[in-house]
């Protein structure tokens, strides 16, 4: 493990999809709360199935375990 990954831009290019897709995921699962299961995405209201949230769990776990293993192992 390096000391500079922090400032190395291939780790970030990794780190950002994984931050919006936690974003995203964040925002499912609060509007699980709301009344209509609605989340707002690009402007839209976007109505949950049952196959969002783990389907986004999934690649956000994918995610973020290429960007730790890209700082580790680099």
């Amino acid at each position: 493990m390096r000391a500079d990954w922090m400032s190395d831009p291939i780790f970030w290019v990794l780190a950002l999809p994984a931050l919006a897709v936690s974003g995203l995921l964040f925002q499912m699962v609060l509007s699980l709360f709301s009344c209509c299961a609605a989340f707002r995405f690009r402007g839209r209201s976007v109505q949950l199935k049952w196959w969002m949230i783990p389907s986004v769990s999934v690649l956000c776990g994918l995610l973020w375990l290429l960007a730790v293993l890209y700082v580790v192992f680099a």
